[in-house]
């Protein structure tokens, strides 16, 4: 720890005294080690411009040095400007005409210009010279010409040699994942990650792509134990931490997803982001006062952070202080409009506050928003026929056909049917929506309460119950 203190501090003069001598023009002669460090510093600090500006100032003074050429093409890569990108490779190549890198980055650049036989023209070449040692360097160009070719069985073919090569190759790892979701080689995934874990069980990375795979096979508690043990080996692994929690939260286990949050915030906070995750698990803990004291702080470090508005707005609700939920749901829309669920949370406050007029235009809004959302959907119509407004409800629900499908809705046209005196049809409703899902049934009660009395109705109810029990 003391060691990296030294190093950061060394580097944070470094960064100062460049940056105050480039403002005053004086920059003088720096060190090409110097030159590298500041140029990683500004890629690490997601400042590609200023790392342009300084691998500029490296060439100026080192211009028979390839590896700055090399530099200055892969930051124009992830610029997209690929034409300047390889008169900066051809600058290098001729340089140094036997660099591997070069024609490397040169089978990127064409796989991304869609030159797809150069690219492959590229990679067949080095496969003729390249040391075994460095075929993994080929494999992952290699995958990237596949994956622009949307040819992603033959991208995974590729990462899936890479890997075995070497586990412990970060990009070949990270691409492998990406391989397998593209591909939706999730079974092959977890064997081959297993394998890897088999001779390498600390390898952190196969750790967490093992657990993706599982989330993606539907295991979900062996996902999290995956995830979990990526943290652990490597304690800095940010994406483990979260990527545990969101499954522990997927998956309703909100206490352990807490922890982990909180453990997450702890060792990389404060941020606003994890502030958020928490305080949503202490919400669905019904800890509504930690929620509330969460959400304050992370608005406080980003007052830009719609969700932790909307979640104000939640926490508000649970307590029924409805002018304060009204005023967090309206902070979090003037963020990010395009949220129904924000819309839907505002509509059910003012209907709370009996304000229907402005209920209505919010459930409206969120149906617009978000169309294929079933619950907001419900939600319109349980309030139109909450307030007798049958036809209106009846046209809603036409309107949501077209858009979504749910077992909330077919519950809602029973229960219009029945309003309607037509039992037949309540009927035929009410055995689509039992089959679709039993559990909501309570909709039905909730909508038309003298529908308990109906014992036909309570027959089928039953009916369908035992059938989901056999």
């Amino acid at each position: 720890m003391e060691h990296k203190t030294k190093r950061d501090a060394a580097l944070i003069n470094l960064v100062s005294d460049f940056e105050t001598k480039f403002e005053q023009g004086n920059l003088g002669y720096i060190e090409d080690k110097a030159f590298i460090r500041l140029i990683e510093y500004y890629e690490e600090e997601y400042l590609p411009e200023k790392a342009l500006e300084v691998v500029d100032i490296a060439l100026e003074q080192f211009k028979y040095r390839s590896d700055f050429y090399i530099i200055k093409a892969k930051l124009l890569l992830n610029f997209g400007k690929y034409d300047y990108c390889l008169d900066y490779l051809e600058q290098a190549a001729s340089i140094a005409p036997f660099e591997t890198e070069i024609l490397l980055l040169k089978a990127r650049v064409f796989a991304l210009k869609k030159d797809i036989h150069s690219a492959l023209d590229i990679i067949g070449e080095l496969k003729t010279f390249i040391l075994k040692d460095d075929m993994i360097d080929v494999l992952i160009a290699e995958s990237f010409v596949y994956e622009s070719m949307k040819d992603f069985d033959k991208m995974y073919d590729c990462l899936s040699k890479a890997v075995k090569l070497d586990s412990n190759n970060v990009e070949a790892m990270e691409r492998i994942w990406i391989s397998a979701e593209l591909s939706r080689r999730y079974n092959d995934s977890v064997n081959l990650h297993m394998e890897i874990i088999d001779n390498d069980p600390y390898n952190y990375q196969a750790w967490y792509n093992l657990g993706h795979g599982y989330i993606c096979t539907y295991e979900y508690e062996k996902a999290i134990e995956a995830l979990e043990y990526s943290y652990i080996i490597n304690e800095n692994f940010e994406s483990g931490y979260l990527d545990c929690a969101d499954t522990c939260l997927q998956i309703g286990n909100f206490k352990k997803a807490l922890e982990i949050y909180l453990e997450a915030n702890q060792k990389f906070g404060p941020n606003s982001e994890l502030m958020v995750n928490i305080a949503n698990c202490y919400l669905r803990l019904n800890h509504t006062a930690l929620a509330k004291q969460w959400l304050l702080k992370s608005i406080k470090i980003d007052t830009y952070n719609d969700e932790a508005y909307f979640l104000l707005g939640e926490s508000y609700s649970r307590d029924a202080v409805w002018y304060n939920a009204i005023n967090a749901y309206h902070k979090a829309i003037d963020l990010d409009n395009r949220r129904e669920e924000y819309y839907l949370g505002l509509a059910k406050a003012y209907l709370a506050v009996e304000d229907y007029n402005k209920a209505t235009v919010n459930f409206q809004m969120a149906t617009q928003t978000g169309p294929e959302d079933t619950q907001s959907w419900y939600e319109y119509v349980r309030f139109l026929i909450k307030l007798g407004l049958i036809d209106e409800a009846n046209l809603v629900l036409e309107e949501a056909d077209e858009n979504t499908y749910g077992s909330e809705l077919l519950y809602c046209s029973a229960a219009i049917a029945y309003i309607r005196k037509d039992k037949s049809t309540c009927i035929e409703y009410l055995e689509e929506a039992l089959a679709e899902d039993h559990s909501k049934h309570q909709i039905l009660f909730d909508l038309v309460p003298e529908i308990k009395l109906e014992k036909d109705i309570n027959g089928i109810i039953r009916y369908y119950k035992d059938s989901e029990e056999e």
